[in-house]
């Protein structure tokens, strides 16, 4: 940080990131896995962000030409480019986000399940459509 931004009364400040990688889409190849890895491992010895955007421009230049690499609010996005994608090109392949507030997972691991669930207090929980209310007391 220059000196000029330690007194801008305007600076920006962000909140400490813990920057992570999740491979969303099964590589396609062995190079794509060995360049996703490298991506992963590069972010890992990056992980520690004010702005986690930063790390947007040395992956773009790690991918090469054959992927998009672009920027959201507080996450970065890898797609395959339009030739390489085939049918699946409007999807995501791997997102680098911020482990702290987000919970993106690869494509190999369980999906965690969703849907409501009941309340281990079943006299003060909402009615879920189609299950039974109970007045019975928690067991624990």
């Amino acid at each position: 940080m220059s000196q000029a931004e330690k007194f801008d009364p305007t600076a920006r400040i962000y909140a400490a990131q813990e920057a992570y990688l999740a491979i969303e889409q099964q590589p396609q190849d062995k190079a794509e896995k060995q360049l996703l890895e490298q991506a992963r491992r590069y972010v890992q010895a990056h992980s520690h962000q004010n702005d986690l955007r930063d790390l947007a421009g040395p992956i773009r230049k790690l991918m090469g030409n054959a992927y998009q690499v672009g920027c959201g609010g507080s996450h970065i996005w890898i797609k395959r480019t339009p030739a390489d994608a085939g049918p699946r090109s409007p999807e995501r392949l791997a997102v680098v986000a911020d482990r702290l507030t987000t919970a993106y997972r690869d494509w190999f691991e369980p999906r965690v399940p969703g849907g409501p669930r009941r309340s281990i207090r079943t006299e003060q929980g909402l009615p879920i459509a189609g299950v039974a209310i109970t007045t019975s007391t928690p067991t624990r």
